[in-house]
């Protein structure tokens, strides 16, 4: 009796690679935040350590409990390290800048966060 033929299976490149990519979990893109940041305009002073006298009463755009992006005259470097002051609620809080953004109507929409315990945003 003859044995039965074995059939083996032909390969087709392009399945295998579709088959594979759906198997890879997908990473969400960098700008992807964990926390949600909600557009609450808080009125703050961000000063720079090395002139904390010279500091600028400014704005946020929009907060999180571990940082915020702020409306600023001045161009600050990614790094650096500003002092936040809520106008109401919190106590300083020492931030590090994360991107600061030139705007088309002039200043700058800095994004800063902060290290440690969330920050209790009051309005």
């Amino acid at each position: 009796m003859q044995s039965p033929k074995r059939i083996e299976p032909v390969e087709n490149e392009q399945a295998d690679y579709h088959s594979t990519q759906r198997k890879i979990p997908r990473l969400k893109s960098f700008d992807a935040r964990i926390e949600r940041r909600e557009p609450l305009p808080v009125q703050i002073y961000l000063a720079n350590l090395e002139e904390p006298r010279a500091r600028e009463h400014t704005v946020t755009e929009d907060v999180s409990p571990h940082g915020a992006r702020v409306l600023t005259k001045r161009c600050w470097q990614p790094g650096e390290v500003p002092l936040v002051t809520p106008l109401m609620g919190e106590f300083p809080k020492h931030a590090r800048v994360v991107y600061c953004d030139p705007q088309p109507k002039g200043g700058y929409c800095v994004g800063i966060q902060f290290e440690g315990l969330p920050f209790n945003w009051h309005i």
